[in-house]
């Protein structure tokens, strides 16, 4: 009887320390020599991440610089940094598939999973073959959501936002911290904003043709016509229809650039430059960085610096 009871207590207690290290798990935020661990699926939302948690923030960059992250597929060990972060954020809605498979495991295992794609609102478009917008028709077959809000400065300044949020809820004690450092850093976003609105603004042309479809949140923006040859996610090969749709587009609009991408292949641009004699200059979308960027010490801000110089080319600015 007494061996029964002894039995029976030290169940209940290990059962009880357990709860409690559970407990801890959940309410105490991982820490890296001192610092909150958080891991993002792809660099735009690791970049704002760490502008945002500074260097209370150890930040994690699931996708590799050099590698597209529309064709990553995590290791086990990516998942298991995921899942002994206090936070992890990514975009959702289509972009990284791989992050929303994930999901729910990195949440069961105790860390904040934030879906970026469910913070934002966004109408579909569609184009028809010509290149032209065409509003009557459904959204592309990936779905309505259009994930590269970051290209656009202000909208970029709501990510900062969420995350403020998001750390501050797995570290509420460093609240005044991570709300100076996102006061800081929308700052800056709201002057790259003004200087793209300034450059941007006398222009001879207001059309550009790219690769794909990108660059909807940059064209609402600064009042640009987007003219893309594939849809929202990169490694679509368009039809002869369209690059012929969109070479005469050009031809008639007097566009003498097309631009293409540091990521995929340069082939679309290539062929719509036959076509048309157009020069070839390069978008980014910022959807990661390439091992020449990250190694030059390249980052969101400088990138879209070097994207609104093209722009300015392109569209034949004052």
């Amino acid at each position: 009887m007494l061996r029964n009871i002894i039995f029976f207590t030290v169940i209940i207690v290990i059962a009880a320390i357990g709860a409690f290290l559970l407990h801890l798990r959940r309410e105490a935020p991982p820490e890296d020599n001192g610092r909150v661990r958080a891991a993002a699926s792809i660099y735009p939302l690791a970049h704002f991440l760490e502008e945002t948690g500074g260097d209370r923030v150890a930040v994690r960059t699931i996708t590799p610089a050099g590698v597209d992250s529309h064709d990553f597929e995590p290791t086990p060990r990516d998942i298991r940094t995921a899942m002994d972060s206090a936070l992890f954020v990514y975009m959702g809605g289509g972009f990284d598939t791989w992050a929303e498979r994930i999901a729910p495991s990195v949440k069961e295992s105790g860390a904040l999973t934030v879906e970026m794609a469910e913070r934002f609102e966004v109408e579909p478009e569609a184009e028809d073959e010509d290149g032209r917008e065409d509003h009557g028709h459904e959204g592309h077959d990936h779905g309505p959501f259009d994930p590269h809000v970051w290209l656009d400065p202000v909208l970029a300044t709501r990510i900062v936002g969420i995350m403020k949020e998001s750390l501050t809820a797995v570290d509420p004690e460093n609240r005044p911290y991570y709300a100076a450092r996102a006061r800081e850093y929308t700052e800056e976003l709201l002057r790259l904003d003004e200087e793209f609105k300034a450059g941007l603004k006398d222009c001879t042309l207001r059309e550009i043709v790219v690769s794909h479809d990108a660059y909807g949140y940059l064209g609402a923006r600064y009042n640009l016509d987007i003219v893309p040859a594939t849809g929202i996610f990169s490694g679509e090969e368009p039809s002869p229809r369209r690059i012929a749709g969109i070479s005469r587009l050009m031809k008639e609009n007097g566009i003498r650039h097309v631009f293409t991408e540091p990521f995929g292949s340069p082939r679309i641009a290539e062929a719509i430059s036959r076509e048309t004699g157009a020069e070839i200059l390069v978008l980014d979308p910022v959807e990661g960085l390439t091992r020449s960027e990250e190694a030059s010490g390249a980052g969101y801000v400088s990138i879209m610096r070097e994207n609104l110089k093209n722009l300015r080319k392109a569209l034949d600015c004052k």
